[in-house]
């Protein structure tokens, strides 16, 4: 009776226990259930996409990423790529409902079997579920989530869509996610054009597209493929000689390489502060839009190439400017700080030098990053420029002592076996890895002296009839600086502000053939002259603006009302003080855009046409969410304030709530007889450099006090170019020969050949109201001689006539085009075309 008793007591607890657990199970998946994340989120699935940006030619520039994908039907995956996948990960994919224990057992034996190999435990389903549901923790719990968020996704897609978006989503190395972002990392091709053997390489990263990277370890990468085709060809996927075929097939992998900032960079940069600032759109890395923007990728690459080749040269015949600072024997406390600087996003890096070593002529440095090598071959441009004698062996102690810090750019090539096989260098050099936390004796870098504060140069291109900038290069190298030269920078403009108030002049009565005294003077101490001195006497304004002449164009900017002038100068944006006189000569800061914009008014029938870089943006679902036909987008920067004062003629508004693509500055007539005199500047004045460009060339160079900075505005046809070329530090020099028309000029003709292939060059179309006479360019009388030259002036301003149309309030009834100014001038500061002399309250311009 006791055991009877006891046996039953045993049983009732066991049944107890029983009971317990199969309750706790039954909490334990509603608990698990009720967590599982609702399948609304994958039939609604929109992944992170690339925000792609294409040139108007359908070059595809920049490319901006959180994860790269590039979605893709299931129709448009490669059989190959779908039997690799299947066979690497999920051999009974058709047949399964989700979970499957037959190759969960078979995988678990594979890898105790062949331990250096892992074969896919997961189905298919299960890793979608994981990878677009679920976190990537490993516990039991997200185990037993992942079969049941299977099971209920094999009850709710098809096989077919279950394959499409696991594809889809597959993260697949190098940022790759998805097999078509994978195929065009690693092969440059879409997925569909992959050869066998490429397509079983790329479902032979799957388990860890870290070590099987065939750009790193294609030893490993070639081991996982011939396990990936021995299963496809294990279950029928492809025949023996398919096998055979690609198991023998030259495969090969390229790093995979960021689309961003490599042909536009700056272009790029203005395009992402437009869409923030404007368009209010923040999310480019997720978002999956593509952006149609006004540059040609063939301008764009000519200007980039010219740019970098004239930063170069002058480079190559620069002299080392000397080290940062000198720290001597302070030099080891320093490196403690210099470790710890944060480290800018640019290919110069800082550097202390810690050792010279004569017969390895060698140098060691600790730089912010680790520690590196300089042989005397990468100082020697350095050693030369301090000596300047080819036939004395260089002497690295010539240029750099110990304690010296520097910049330095890291070259990929190796270090010489003389330094690593040297007892005594590399060693001593490695003791300073104590100062890094990461370790870094076994990474010691090449590197080459840098004299990392050059000439900078910006180049723009514009297309006047409807404000495309083709082409926009904001300095030499983006990475080292992403100070937008083209837009952003402020700096004086010279010579190339002329033409804006000689057409102003035009306007009032004045003729290319009026003519100007031009004698010495002195204003208060300000003693403004033409470039190299010369004295011209009374000329032409033909002559004036093609020899660049500055004491004339004093003259004719103070005869016409500085106040006027500053006034319609202000019309393109330039807000200019009117009482300084030196605003004739260019002392006036403005960026590079909105001189190409001022521009446009000459090919433009006196229409300033503003600057836009948007045409078009499309969502991820192929929708127009904004096009520049409806209303342009222009940079904040290149609408003008007081657009309302925008036309030249009185009494004429524009409606400041409809945005503006051109304004009226001045009149059509104006425009084409500045335009044919500026013709003559590149014909036999200071742009002679851009000859042969196109037949319809036209333009102005501008160089400003001590040669600080170099400009050339040119016209080809209906595009204007704008190059300018100096140093970020204003104070510098670009020395002799900084000129306008030696280093801006031919920058501008590089890119605008290239230009002028792509762009038809048709003549301007020529206003009613004027007409073509020929002249003696120096007394501007009619001429019918070899020498005379034809210029085109406005009816009634022919020399003799007098000018009765929108003349001056001071001058409407006596301005003649023949008339001879002489004037008292009553204002100062400085000038330029090598401007003038710094006056004695010169105002400081702002450094960049």
């Amino acid at each position: 009776m006791v055991d009877f008793i006891f046996q039953n007591r045993k049983k009732l607890i066991f049944a107890f226990i029983g009971l317990l657990v199969v309750v706790f199970l039954i909490y334990g998946f509603y608990r698990i259930k009720k967590s599982l994340p609702n399948l609304e989120k994958l039939t609604n699935y929109e992944p992170a996409l690339p925000t792609l940006i294409y040139s108007q030619d359908g070059v595809k520039i920049a490319e901006i990423f959180e994860e790269r994908r590039y979605p893709v039907l299931i129709n448009e995956i490669s059989p190959f790529i779908k039997n690799a996948f299947i066979a690497a990960e999920d051999s009974d994919f058709y047949n399964h409902h989700g979970f499957d224990w037959k190759g969960f057992l078979r995988a678990s034996f594979h890898f105790i079997t062949f331990s250096n190999q892992k074969q896919g435990g997961s189905t298919i389903t299960q890793q979608l579920a994981k990878n677009v549901l679920l976190s990537k923790e490993r516990t039991i719990v997200r185990k037993i989530k992942d079969i049941i968020v299977a099971r209920e996704i094999e009850e709710s897609f098809p096989k077919d869509k279950i394959l499409e978006l696991y594809l889809n989503t597959i993260y697949l190395g190098n940022g790759a996610y998805g097999v078509e972002a994978a195929a065009q990392n690693y092969f440059h091709k879409a997925n569909m054009n992959l050869t066998l053997g490429e397509s079983a390489m790329i479902a032979g990263l799957t388990p860890a597209p870290s070590t099987y990277d065939p750009t790193d370890n294609f030893t490993a990468a070639k081991s996982r493929q011939a396990y990936v085709l021995e299963r496809m060809h294990k279950l029928g996927f492809i025949t023996k000689n398919q096998y055979d075929r690609a198991m023998t097939e030259k495969v090969v992998a390229y790093k995979a390489e960021s689309p961003n900032n490599k042909i536009a960079p700056y272009f790029i940069a203005e395009i992402k502060k437009q869409l923030q600032n404007q368009l209010d759109i923040d999310n480019l890395g997720t978002s999956g839009l593509t952006i149609y923007t006004t540059l040609n990728s063939r301008i764009q690459n000519a200007a980039l190439t010219s740019v970098q080749a004239f930063a170069d040269l002058y480079q190559s015949r620069r002299s080392y400017k000397g080290s940062i600072k000198r720290h001597g024997n302070g030099f080891r406390d320093y490196i403690k700080t210099l470790v710890n600087l944060p480290i800018k996003e640019t290919e110069y890096e800082r550097a202390v030098v810690v050792s010279i070593d004569d017969t390895l002529r060698a140098v060691g440095i600790v730089t912010q990053r680790g520690l590196g090598v300089i042989p005397v071959e990468e100082i020697s441009w350095a050693i030369k420029s301090e000596r300047d004698i080819e036939d004395v062996e260089p002497d690295v102690n010539n240029i750099l002592k110990v304690g010296d810090e520097i910049h330095v750019l890291k070259v990929n090539k190796k270090i010489h076996s003389r330094i690593i096989n040297d007892k005594n260098f590399l060693p001593n050099l490695i003791n300073y890895a104590k100062h890094f936390e990461a370790p870094v004796k076994d990474n010691i870098l090449r590197y080459t002296l840098a004299d990392s504060v050059g000439i900078e140069a910006a180049a723009l291109v514009m297309d006047t009839r409807n404000g495309e900038i083709l082409a926009m290069v904001g300095g030499e190298h983006f990475l080292q600086s992403q100070f937008n030269r083209a837009t952003q920078a402020e700096r004086q403009v010279g010579s190339s502000v002329k033409p804006l108030y000689y057409s102003y002049a035009i306007d009032s009565g004045f003729s290319p053939a009026s003519k100007i005294d031009s004698p010495k003077i002195d204003f208060d101490g300000w003693k403004p002259e033409n470039y190299g001195g010369k004295e011209t006497g009374r000329t032409t304004l033909l002559q004036c603006l093609a020899q660049s002449l500055n004491i004339p164009s004093i003259f004719l900017y103070q005869t016409i009302g500085s106040l006027k002038i500053t006034k319609q100068l202000s019309r393109f944006g330039f807000n200019w003080p009117y009482s300084d006189l030196s605003i004739a000569l260019g002392s006036g800061s403005a960026s590079l855009l909105k001189m190409v914009q001022a521009y446009s008014v000459f090919p433009n029938q006196g229409q300033m046409t503003l600057a836009y870089y948007i045409q078009e943006i499309v969502d991820r679902n192929g929708k127009i969410i904004y096009s520049s036909k409806d209303g342009k987008i222009y940079p904040l920067e290149v609408v003008p304030e007081n657009v309302q004062d925008a036309p030249y003629l009185p009494g004429k508004t524009i409606d400041k709530t409809e945005e503006p693509s051109s304004l009226q500055l001045i009149s059509p007539q104006s425009a084409y007889v500045t335009l044919n005199m500026m013709r003559h500047v590149v014909n036999m004045g200071t742009g002679q450099g851009a000859l042969g460009v196109s037949p319809y060339v036209a333009g102005k160079t501008g160089t400003t006090n001590q040669s600080s900075d170099a400009w050339f505005l040119g016209i080809a046809s209906q595009l204007v170019g704008g190059v300018w070329v100096g140093y970020d530090d204003n104070s510098k020099t670009l020395g002799g020969g900084g000129t306008g028309s030696v280093m801006a000029v031919p920058i501008w003709k590089n890119i605008m050949q290239t230009a002028v292939r792509i762009y038809a060059q048709q003549s301007w179309p020529k206003p009613p109201g004027i007409h073509e006479i020929r002249i003696d360019k120096e007394t501007g009388e009619y001429s019918t001689s070899r020498d005379a030259v034809s210029v085109y002036v406005i009816d009634g301003t022919e020399p003799g006539g007098v000018y009765s149309r929108n003349a001056l309030d001071d001058h409407s009834n006596s301005l003649d085009n023949h008339l001879e100014l002489s004037i008292t001038p009553d204002n100062n500061d400085n000038a330029d075309e090598k401007s003038s002399p710094v006056l004695p309250k010169k105002k400081v311009h702002k450094k960049i």
